[in-house]
């Protein structure tokens, strides 16, 4: 007979909780492994869609579809730099040179007015400085943007491990499904493909969705006159990618070039960028994304923030995709196999 139950339990219940807490350290060191995973996949998606259509058309087997798919994209990836590369990586030079001239004219029209003077003087020294130098202004718009497009050797990692996911996807498939119990291994096949599907459509919305702002802002840039209209245009392309808060940002550094030429011209960008978004979210995005899960923008943006403050700006970037699958798990199998089961 046990005579010391209590303390028995008590250093059982010490032990989980350590072992518990050393897991949580592991998973909070290991994080942007996560990230790097869950972004490979992603593109692992796109490829494999991009293989099978490519298989249904040609009927080649969905190795040598894959190969032709990949080549396709790197060539065009190419071919597009080497038109645009030049022209768009000049005026992003340029852009980076006027913003903060920019600001340094819009501090000295503020300060033509009373109230435009006393505002600066009880803003901190190191803000109130911004628009009248302009040497420590920087752009959020630039910031992201390059965050985006740097780390070269983490993108060749995600690139190659995105590549051997869509060559084998059941291989890791399998290996995930047989973390559970056999009786649980047909549900679990059935939630992945759900979220297979629901990534599939999402990837496929947000690219059209990146290619209409992209295009129409540069558009539309040009027909007012606005200045480094291609640059701009990449940059509202890019952060497409980031619902919500990517649309916002991007319109700033357009705004403010197109203020030092007249206030109602900064009122004209934003009514211009306003209309593209507007289109975006209400008419391109909903007739490519029927098959995909609709996200709320209130949930959308509170991913957004507890990723952000999770992951940084990575995990912003990848916030809106992770709620997405994050839907399709919780309604399989908390909604469907938990709440509705148990009425």
């Amino acid at each position: 007979m046990d005579k010391f139950p209590l303390a028995r339990n008590a250093a059982v219940v010490t032990l989980v909780v350590l072992a518990l807490l050393a897991l949580a350290i592991l998973l909070w060191q290991i994080k942007q492994v996560f990230l790097i995973v869950f972004g490979a996949a992603l593109i692992a998606i796109f490829f494999r869609a991009v293989a099978e259509g490519i298989s249904d058309f040609t009927r080649l087997p969905y190795g040598w579809s894959l190969a032709v798919g990949f080549s396709a994209l790197v060539l065009l990836v190419a071919g597009g730099i080497y038109i645009s590369g030049a022209p768009i990586g000049d005026q992003m030079t340029k852009l980076s040179d006027e913003i903060p001239r920019s600001l340094e004219k819009i501090g000295e029209s503020i300060r033509q007015y009373s109230w435009g003077e006393s505002l600066l003087n009880q803003m901190p020294d190191s803000a109130k400085d911004l628009p009248v130098t302009g040497k420590e202004a920087t752009s959020f718009a630039a910031d992201i943007l390059t965050s985006l497009t740097g780390g070269l050797g983490m993108a060749i990692l995600i690139m190659f491990l995105s590549l051997y996911f869509a060559a084998s996807p059941s291989t890791y498939s399998d290996g995930v499904i047989r973390l559970f119990p056999p009786s649980k291994r047909p549900r679990i096949r059935e939630v992945l493909h759900e979220s297979h599907v629901t990534l599939k459509w999402w990837i496929l919305g947000i690219m059209v969705s990146m290619a209409f702002v992209g295009i129409l802002t540069t558009i539309g840039l040009s027909l007012l006159g606005i200045p480094l209209p291609f640059a701009l245009g990449a940059i509202a392309a890019v952060l497409t990618f980031i619902p919500n808060i990517g649309p916002v940002v991007s319109a700033v550094p357009a705004m403010l070039l197109a203020f030092v030429q007249s206030p109602m011209w900064a009122v004209y960008v934003g009514i211009l960028y306003l209309a593209i978004q507007t289109v975006e979210s209400y008419l391109i995005t909903p007739l490519i994304q029927k098959r995909a899960v609709s996200l709320p923008p209130a949930l959308t943006i509170l991913a957004q923030v507890g990723m952000g403050l999770l992951f940084g700006i990575p995990g912003i970037v990848l916030a809106s995709p992770m709620t997405a699958m994050a839907i399709v798990v919780v309604t399989k199998l908390y909604i469907e196999d938990t709440l509705e089961q148990n009425r």
